[in-house]
């Protein structure tokens, strides 16, 4: 159950409280001394000494006798509550040395340390009562910090725990873990469709916005469930389990939940293994830039290079970017890779015939990046790279979050001098919309319209239409996914300016090398009378 703030104790009636007995006692014992003493009659007996004894100056001795005792009553009196007093507040201390060690400061929520304790203690009684551990990762919360700053993020969080708590029921304990990590412990055997109640009672608790002092914002979660009644699981099997079936949901389409199969702990550490070497590779540079030419359909001249990430190996493979590149965008690494790019193919460029240009791949996360504009240019200058020569690719998914944002940033590169170009058009979800409101300059005709070109009336048909109204929007066309000559003739045929694909050649970490590079396919040699790259030899 979650801890609450303790309830403030009622104060007790002035007769009940400590001093007041403690100064009765002191009234009770002086008053018994004083009738001892009048019934021995020892005040007779000390008068008749002071005056046989004059001399002595007893008077001033015993009055000294007699007044003493009351001060050292009251100092003792006065220590006493000091003392008092100190073990209060070392017990408060350690009260709330407690609460910080088991809280989560910001949220007031317990943390991972008091989970581990709680679920331990949950999993002792798993066989009468089922233990069950949902698993939460919030969605879109770093552009939230990034963009309406720390404050917001930390009211945000504030704001999630306080939603957790109240979806998931009085009888649970609701955890944070850092970041915006939560965790909920549920006790109990439920049935299917009372867990699955509960379960959806906590994912829905992210369907309204999030109202904050300054700005209203959509958060979602990534749910992961896994249950037990074996008390012999550990802790750490059963939140791998529950982060196996969260991340199962990510990949399913980042919000929503999941409850963990057999198997997937295998694909969680298989995830967890990817990120760890991704970021020993970040660290060691082994992020490396693989050139793809562009070419002029119209002469066959090679204008430019597609710049596409690889991450080599220690054993000379490279692994292709749909093996990391979304690992690399939750764990928010994409940056890193993008700048990394950018970096080699500004360098290698400088090489390149001067008006040659180079593209680079951007991914949707980065729209959020407040310094994403500053360091592209930062990049561009420490190479010597004009900006005209680089080219920025978004995919039409990349315009699905927050269109403002996304508006805004293109238009600032564009302003820079800076092309930009609309990837793998007809896979995602832009609309004409997107093509009169954003910079493009160049719409790339995704791959899967082009690969069966020659068989496909329908694809025939896409091809042509785009490339009708591209140009009628002043765009260039670029066709992807050439592997064939008789692709490149009919892409030719449609309108289409360039051509990308394994018939002109494989991404290559060279990009031009003396007069030719190396082809891929020795019937592509032949089927390309004149060679692109001996154009700018």
């Amino acid at each position: 159950m979650n801890d609450s703030p303790k309830e403030e104790r009622a104060e007790k009636p002035f007769w009940q409280s400590r001093p007041w007995i403690d100064g009765v006692w002191l009234v009770l014992v002086f008053g018994a001394v004083l009738l001892i003493a009048i019934r021995i009659e020892a005040f007779d007996y000390v008068l008749h000494l002071s005056d046989a004894h004059e001399h002595w100056e007893l008077d001033e001795i015993l009055t000294t006798l007699m007044v003493l005792p009351i001060g050292l009553g009251i100092y003792a009196k006065r220590r006493l509550d000091d003392t008092r007093q100190e073990l209060r507040r070392r017990k408060a201390a350690e009260e709330a040395a407690s609460q910080m060690a088991l809280h989560d400061p910001l949220t007031g929520l317990a943390n991972r340390r008091k989970a581990q304790i709680e679920i331990s203690a949950a999993l002792e009684e798993a066989e009468s009562a089922p233990v069950t551990i949902v698993s939460l990762d919030l969605n879109r919360f770093k552009p939230v910090n990034d963009l309406h700053g720390h404050a917001a993020g930390d009211e945000l969080l504030l704001a999630v725990g306080a939603r957790l708590v109240n979806a998931a029921g009085p009888d649970a304990s609701v955890y944070r873990f850092g970041g915006d990590e939560f965790c909920i412990l549920l006790r109990g055997a439920f049935s299917e469709d009372e867990l699955l109640a509960r379960v959806e009672a906590i994912y829905l608790a992210f369907d309204r916005r999030f109202d904050l002092s300054e700005v209203s914002v959509s958060v979602g979660a990534s749910v992961g469930v896994t249950t037990t009644s074996d008390p012999a699981d550990s802790i750490d099997t059963l939140l791998a389990q529950a982060d196996a079936a969260m991340y199962r949901c990510k990949q399913a389409g980042r919000s929503g939940f999941s409850f963990f199969e057999a198997g997937m702990e295998v694909a969680a550490l298989r995830r967890a293994k990817i990120e760890d070497e991704l970021r020993s590779a970040l660290a060691e540079d082994r992020i490396q830039a693989h050139f793809q030419p562009l070419v002029r359909l119209e002469d066959k001249a090679v204008i430019g290079y597609e710049a596409l990430a690889r991450w080599c190996m220690g054993d000379g493979t490279c692994r292709e970017p749909e093996d990391f590149i979304t690992i690399a965008e939750e764990a928010g690494l994409i940056s890193d890779i993008f700048y990394a790019v950018l970096r080699k193919a500004a360098r290698a460029a400088r090489s390149w015939p001067g008006d040659m240009k180079f593209s680079v791949n951007l991914s949707p996360v980065q729209f959020n990046d407040p310094w994403l504009v500053e360091r592209i240019l930062q990049i561009l200058v420490d190479e010597g790279i004009a900006p005209g020569r680089l080219e920025i690719e978004v995919t039409e998914n990349a315009l699905v979050g927050d269109f403002q944002i996304a508006r805004d940033v293109l238009w600032v590169l564009k302003k820079q001098g800076i092309h930009i170009s609309l990837d793998d058009f007809g896979t995602g979800y832009s609309s004409l919309r997107h093509l009169s409101e954003l910079p493009f300059e160049t719409l790339k005709i995704d791959r899967s319209f082009i690969s069966n070109l020659s068989s496909d009336e329908t694809a025939q048909t896409i091809v042509r239409t785009v490339t009708s109204m591209a140009h009628s929007l002043g765009l260039s066309v670029t066709a992807e996914g050439i592997d064939s000559v008789d692709n490149a003739m009919t892409v030719t045929e449609y309108g289409c300016d360039v051509g990308q694909g394994f018939l002109f050649g494989r991404p290559e970490a060279r990009g031009i090398t003396g007069d030719r590079t190396e082809e891929t396919d020795a019937d592509n040699e032949a089927a390309v009378p004149d060679d692109p790259h001996r154009k700018h030899a």
